[in-house]
């Protein structure tokens, strides 16, 4: 299946603050309003393609840290996704 088209500079920089996010929660942090913020956020300038692939790569990102035995990592990748795909 082809990659629709997307502004990768966007898609990278919610994926870098996510992750900055994901590293905080894996210290212990509650960060679920900083990530509710931002996905809130990336609903407003994701369109489109960009949604599409950004929700792709959350979901790379969420089976990365399953592989990895990252549970923190991994719920805050999929939180983001789980705030992404609500209308």
């Amino acid at each position: 299946m082809r990659e629709p088209q997307h502004d990768e500079a966007l898609i990278n920089n919610f994926l870098e603050r996510i992750s900055a996010l994901s590293v905080s929660a894996f210290d212990g942090a509650d960060v679920t309003q900083e990530l509710t913020q931002l996905m809130h956020e990336a609903k407003r300038q994701c369109a489109g393609g960009n949604r599409d692939v950004l929700a792709a790569r959350l979901k790379e990102r969420i089976d990365a840290a399953d592989r990895e035995d990252q549970p923190q990592v991994r719920d805050t990748f999929a939180m983001a996704a789980a705030l992404l795909s609500k209308p």
